[in-house]
């Protein structure tokens, strides 16, 4: 073997070196990427799942109070009896903390439960429960909030949404048949990557709401 076939060997083997070492560091981030995003996904699936069930136990407070007593973009109050009835129902605030301080944004739950009898009903000013559900949390967009809520569109086919605007008045607030819940999901790790985080988007109705009747809003029985 002369030198000259000596370097090009030499070369041609560095080339390919050099190929294999780039071709694997790409495939350890790609595999990163993908167990980000497998984990951001199953950590917001599971906070989505613990909201949606929650709304969907939203109920009046006697036969006038209905379900949802305050909400907007980042906070919704509302009755709810999770319970087989031998507990009073309970009065459950979900909301959106933004981050603040090196702290990432999250989703928080808090429990009051009532006291008295039912539905004459009081409400504790420490809940029992003030947990985070989930960290890493970013609205969809800028123009999306993480809490929207919906009615029956007067004059257009059964079933028909409208949006309506928050912070809820009083009288929205007793028409709101549908909470939609949108947010974004980040990688758990110091420096998240948005590219990997996960959207999450469901519409939560209202179990006491009537199609049909889509002046009255829910109807408390």
């Amino acid at each position: 073997m002369t030198l000259v076939e000596l370097v090009v060997s030499l070369s041609i083997g560095l080339i390919v070196l050099m190929a294999g070492f780039t071709l694997l560091d790409r495939s350890v981030s790609a595999s990163h990427e993908i167990a980000d995003r497998q984990e951001a996904i199953q950590r917001g699936r599971q906070a989505m799942e613990l909201i949606t069930r929650q709304l969907r136990s939203q109920v009046c407070l006697g036969e006038t109070a209905e379900p949802i007593t305050y909400g907007d973009g980042d906070t919704v109050i509302f009755y709810a009896d999770l319970s087989d009835g031998s507990s009073n129902v309970e009065r459950r605030t979900l909301s959106y903390v933004a981050p603040s301080g090196g702290v990432s944004g999250r989703l928080t739950e808090k429990v009051e439960p009532g006291t008295g009898v039912y539905p004459d009903l009081t409400f504790t000013t420490e809940p029992a429960v003030d947990r985070v559900l989930l960290t890493g949390v970013e609205p969809v967009s800028e123009s999306t909030p993480v809490f929207r809520y919906y009615t029956f569109n007067e004059g257009n086919p059964t079933g028909d949404l409208v949006e309506l605007p928050a912070p809820l008045s009083a009288t929205d607030a007793s028409r709101t048949i549908m909470v939609r819940v949108s947010f974004l999901t980040l990688p758990d790790r110091l420096k998240p990557d948005e590219r990997d985080a996960s959207s999450l988007d469901d519409g939560i109705y209202v179990r006491i709401a009537d199609p049909s009747r889509p002046l009255e809003g829910p109807r408390c029985l």
